[in-house]
């Protein structure tokens, strides 16, 4: 009999154990980056509560009307996987997903300024948040981080010459020194990652969002130089290598 309330009482425990990590708000070990929130499922919480695809606020309360996102395509209502919409708190998405837009340049050769925002995951199957342009033909880049900020993604320039700019995404995990960079381009409005580099957030020489256009280099036409910081040396010095690409 002791044994069996002994059992309870750590299961008990173990469940509430559970129940507090998802509360958890993790800093930057960075000061140049901004805190980012771990999504929780919440329970009903009235007015102050939506799901996480309700695409009337979105429009009407994160875009503020300068833009109507559509979000069918993502298909967040697949019942078949059990990807069921997240119940969020309207606070928290005002505090984390109310960062505006980052003006990019023209990314599909259609002549028009595209924008980037973010959201956070639109159903129980997502991991984390994803960057949304603000040309509904321009597909979303999903994440499994809780860390994506619009100014994460940065224009490279037109690097392969084809009227639309290539972008780089600042990808981070919230709490490591060990960030990267993912290089993309845009093609039959399929995004193709090109590259991916290391990027040491605490290397003394280069910041995160201020400093990335101090990067790449374009050389020629489908080709560029980026600079990897992938760690410290013994002396805390960075260690940084020019890499060549050449786009195919």
């Amino acid at each position: 009999m002791r044994t069996f309330f002994f059992l309870i009482i750590l299961f008990i425990i173990s469940s509430c154990n559970k129940k507090g990590e998802n509360k958890r708000v993790v800093m930057s070990s960075n000061p140049q980056e901004k805190i980012c929130p771990k999504k929780e499922t919440i329970g009903n919480q009235g007015s102050d509560s939506i799901v996480s695809n309700d695409i009337q606020f979105i429009n009407d309360s994160i875009l503020k009307g300068k833009f109507r996102l559509d979000i069918l395509k993502y298909d967040f209502k697949n019942q078949k996987n059990n990807c069921y919409p997240i119940k969020m708190s309207k606070e928290t998405i005002r505090e984390f997903y109310n960062q505006g837009f980052n003006k990019l340049g023209d990314l599909n050769n259609d002549k028009k300024t595209d924008s980037v925002f973010v959201l956070s995951a639109l159903n129980s199957c997502e991991e984390g948040d994803s960057y949304y342009f603000t040309d509904n033909i321009i597909p979303r880049i999903q994440t499994e981080s809780n860390c994506c900020h619009p100014e994460s993604i940065f224009s490279m320039g037109d690097i392969d010459e084809d009227g639309g700019n290539e972008i780089g995404q600042y990808y981070s995990s919230c709490s490591s020194v060990f960030k990267s960079i993912n290089i993309w381009t845009l093609k039959n409005n399929r995004w193709k990652q090109i590259a991916t580099f290391a990027f040491h957030s605490n290397n003394g020489k280069y910041e995160a969002f201020k400093d990335f256009h101090k990067l790449y280099k374009k050389t020629a036409k489908r080709k560029f130089k980026f600079l990897e910081i992938s760690d410290l040396n013994t002396n805390g010095e960075a260690v940084m290598e020019w890499k060549t690409i050449t786009m195919k």
